[in-house]
């Protein structure tokens, strides 16, 4: 037997016996049992609890794949941890983080135990991937160098593009209506594609009037309710699906239920809006009304703690914080009464 071979034979018994080894099922959804951190304080009622962070597909108990692995042997390891997170979205069997500071977008399949980071879609490289959606079937990406949204299909392969954007940086879907909404920051408007991406309608102008916008950054929705951050307004604006204004809450400041920089937003199974207010290095938490509930979260690099949180995901009680110069992505649950 040649020495080449015997080397090959050597290398592939060492990737299957790391291929072999056990790993957690989904710590992304399990308490991390050696911390225990909740807000508020005890002897007040824990509402929202840490579970873990997130910085790369270990701290989910993935694996690479065993093309992956050879691949590494031969031609030396990626770095398959986050530069910048921006965004994230989740659903039952993926958690997908959109990373702008490593121009890509890493896919975490907690039910098929995979990592994936993707670079482009078709004959496009991603220069920066800042806002994502998912369903079922497609993946959406806002690339706001490109100034272009992505239709991908559960394999990744493009479908189709939306482009004429000035600035998309947040994407969100109606699963109900079928519809994708794009936060257009330097157009000051919200557009409306059906799911196919082509345009339906648009929200807003520029202005600080109900239904108008200065640099809306973060979308969600929820309840069929369209929440937008209108960032530059330190205030969420509040539509139907239809673009229908109905409220609104926010004003700038310091203060419990006010803004320095607000940025992502979400809502969770309960109907509870949180909003990520970056300089304060927190999330708060407000009822459908706009009433502030709570907030967690304050500067640092431990656990619970932010530098210029971004991007917010809800699933199923998790809420999901990309936690951007800390390089990560934080989960946390929120607790139901008798948990």
């Amino acid at each position: 037997m040649s020495k080449r071979w015997a080397f090959l034979i050597y290398l592939l018994a060492v990737i299957l016996t790391v291929s072999c080894a056990t790993t957690n099922p989904d710590p992304a959804l399990e308490k991390n049992e050696t911390i225990n951190i909740v807000w508020p304080q005890p002897p007040e009622k824990a509402r929202i609890r840490f579970v873990t962070q997130i910085s790369g597909p270990e701290d989910m108990g993935l694996r690479k794949s065993f093309s992956s692995k050879v691949r590494d042997a031969l031609a030396g390891s990626d770095d398959r941890h986050m530069t910048r997170p921006y965004a994230v979205a989740a659903n039952m069997d993926r958690v997908v983080i959109a990373d702008p500071g490593a121009a890509m977008v890493h896919v975490f399949n907690k039910a098929k135990k995979t990592y994936k980071q993707l670079t482009g879609a078709g004959d496009y490289k991603f220069e920066s991937p800042i806002g994502i959606a998912l369903d079922e079937k497609r993946l959406f990406i806002a690339d706001s160098e490109l100034n272009r949204v992505f239709i991908l299909n559960h394999r990744f392969k493009l479908l189709s593009t939306i482009g004429n954007l000035l600035r998309p940086t947040s994407l969100a879907l109606d699963p109900v209506h079928h519809r994708l909404y794009v936060a257009d920051t330097l157009a000051h408007q919200v557009k409306v594609f059906d799911l196919d991406g082509e345009a339906l309608y648009t929200i807003g102008e520029r202005g600080e009037s109900d239904r108008e916008f200065n640099y809306p950054s973060h979308l969600a929705f929820a309840n069929d309710r369209l929440f937008v951050n209108d960032t530059m307004n330190f205030r969420i604006q509040i539509f139907t699906s239809e673009g229908h204004h109905q409220g609104t809450f926010g004003k700038h400041g310091k203060g419990s239920g006010q803004f320095s920089q607000p940025k992502g937003v979400t809502v969770d199974s309960m109907g509870h809006v949180y909003v990520a207010d970056a300089l304060s290095n927190r999330v708060q938490i407000f009822g459908q009304d706009g009433t502030f509930l709570l907030d967690f979260g304050q500067a640092g690099d431990n656990p619970g703690a932010f530098q210029m949180p971004a991007g917010l995901a809800a699933w199923n009680d998790f809420i999901y914080v990309a936690d951007s110069f800390n390089q990560r992505v934080q989960v946390f649950q929120f607790l139901r009464e008798g948990n």
